[in-house]
């Protein structure tokens, strides 16, 4: 039995088919399990609806970018209407390849978008790469320790400055305190700080105990510049999405999560990363 979760959805306008067809045949013979055909697909006859079916029934989305795509009904007035959110929500891997040279809509630039219109042989390799690492990434062989040790690799490996380890004051704490530097509109750097926490788990999934800890923690030692990343290999569920939401709403504090599902993407783009933790 086909299992959904494994399966890679191509979504496509119709006038990009033979690029379409192209990939599907290249990613098939990589015994990567590929649905790009909505003829496949027996769940009604509104194409819109079995467009939602896919995005809601696989793991992985692979968008086709172009001047087609763009100019469509379906990617006017249907495709951004729920997309994003729900693919946020549900942790879906999206992976916008470029097939056109085209304006890119600002809400495909959060994602890394394999351009294939120079080298198309060159990006299809890159999309395989991601579709078959990302699943051998598995964070159950660290201990909690290991996990923290892991997270101080990662944050210098994505260029934070000055981390400092463990901050307590009395019984509150923090893992980390780091530094990043981003560019402004006019290219000059302004720097973050930020108070890292990290949280393994071995089965069950991040509680709101716990937010509601490093809440307490960063109000406590009274960092106002500061902003929360919280890094875990678990799940967050709905009810600690919302409370995250409004404490960034009612408390004026900006935070930032990496859960399990994240943070296997940001690791994907790190080979020094993966070949010393995950492909040993």
């Amino acid at each position: 039995m086909r299992n959904n979760r494994n399966r890679v959805f191509i979504s496509y306008n119709h006038n990009d088919s033979p690029i379409a067809h192209r990939i599907s045949d290249s990613l098939r013979n990589e015994n990567i399990d590929v649905v790009f055909d909505y003829k496949d697909i027996s769940i009604g006859d509104n194409v819109f609806d079995q467009i939602r079916y896919m995005y809601e029934t696989s793991e992985t989305v692979m968008v086709l970018l172009s001047q087609s795509l763009f100019a469509s009904d379906y990617f006017r007035f249907e495709f951004p209407k729920y997309f994003f959110d729900e693919a946020r929500k549900r942790k879906v891997n999206i992976i916008p390849v470029l097939v056109e040279k085209c304006q890119i809509p600002s809400d495909f630039l959060e994602y890394e978008i394999i351009n294939l219109t120079n080298d198309f042989n060159k990006g299809l390799q890159r999309i395989v790469q991601k579709l078959k690492i990302i699943p051998e990434i598995s964070f159950d062989q660290f201990s909690p320790i290991e996990f923290e040790e892991f997270t101080y690799d990662l944050l210098k490996t994505y260029g934070f400055k000055n981390i400092q380890r463990e901050q307590r004051v009395n019984d509150f704490g923090i893992d980390f305190i780091a530094e990043s530097f981003i560019k402004d509109a006019f290219g000059f750097p302004n720097k973050e700080v930020w108070m890292i926490e990290t949280k393994f788990y071995r089965e069950e999934r991040f509680s709101i105990n716990s937010l509601h800890r490093i809440i307490e923690s960063f109000n406590y030692i009274n960092r106002v510049d500061a902003k929360i990343l919280l890094i875990t290999n678990s799940v967050l569920t709905s009810v600690a999405e919302e409370y995250i939401e409004e404490a960034q709403r009612n408390r004026n504090i900006e935070i930032k999560v990496l859960d399990g599902a994240k943070l296997k993407k940001v690791v994907a783009k790190r080979k020094r990363l993966l070949n010393k933790y995950f492909l040993r």
